[in-house]
């Protein structure tokens, strides 16, 4: 029962890896910290991943506590969750969408990232990651996640049994955002600004990512039942955007040289 819980909640967090903030504000950080740290930049989304981690098993950990509560308002929560789940996709895709129309191709657009402090949002160190991933962590929407997988796959196990769902959901999100922060780098330091095809399909894929899942989001809050589990979604979602790494790497490897980068103390 446990072990098959693991993969579902794995198999979300992959998802939960590929939210369109998340791909934002790893995307923003990567990129303003390759000159500075070319290497470690490549692990910005693991990092932040590290620093989302540490609220997500804090959340599991008080909903095991808790467990018997939070069941009882488990509902409640996910609605809620859902609903601000849904306008922060569509807003993200309709920023997208705005920079697409103006031509801007150079990064891809988040609302989170742009409520971030100054400091944290221009910031060129990649160590700042564990401190945003921390800070998003915060967000009702992935509280909202995590204090439902606790209860649907570990309620009955207390705080340990929460604790490991919990870390299966971070092992699939650490999963995602590091295979992120490595594309971006590699766009980064392969020229991106000569390859606006290659980012115009990487922005149009975040911004129906966001719509796709907004969309699956809505229809089940207003009552639509999907004939596969959401697991099935979840894994169809990633995969499909996995696609786009390959093509995003196989495209920019074919296509100049690395940029030369020299790691600055």
């Amino acid at each position: 029962m446990m072990l098959t819980s693991a993969f579902t909640v794995f198999a979300l967090g992959l998802r939960h890896g590929a939210d369109p903030d998340h791909l934002a504000a790893i995307d923003n950080l990567t990129r303003n910290s390759v000159e500075r740290k070319p290497f470690l930049s490549r692990f910005v989304g693991t990092l932040f991943a590290g620093g989302h981690t540490v609220m997500v098993l804090a959340i599991a950990g008080l909903v095991g506590y808790l467990g018997s509560r939070f069941a009882a308002h488990s509902s409640l929560i996910e609605k809620v969750g859902t609903w601000i789940s849904i306008v922060v996709l569509l807003a993200i895709a309709g920023m997208n969408l705005r920079q697409l129309a103006a031509g801007q191709t150079d990064r891809v657009a988040g609302t989170k990232t742009r409520l971030l402090p100054k400091f944290l949002r221009d910031g060129n160190s990649p160590w700042l990651a564990i401190l945003i991933g921390l800070l998003f962590g915060f967000g009702f929407e992935t509280s909202s996640q995590i204090a439902t997988y606790a209860v649907a796959f570990g309620a009955d196990a207390g705080v340990l049994g929460a604790i490991f769902v919990g870390s299966m959901f971070c092992v699939g999100m650490i999963t995602t955002d590091t295979f992120d922060s490595i594309l971006v780098h590699r766009l980064v330091t392969y020229r991106a600004g000569h390859l606006p095809r290659v980012m115009r399909v990487w922005i149009w894929s975040v911004t129906l990512f966001a719509v796709a899942v907004a969309a699956y989001e809505l229809a089940e809050v207003l009552g639509w039942k999907p004939p596969v589990p959401d697991i099935t979604v979840s894994v169809l979602l990633v995969g499909s955007l996995l696609a786009v790494f390959v093509w995003v790497f196989a495209t920019t490897g074919a296509a100049t040289r690395p940029v030369d980068l020299l790691e600055v103390p």
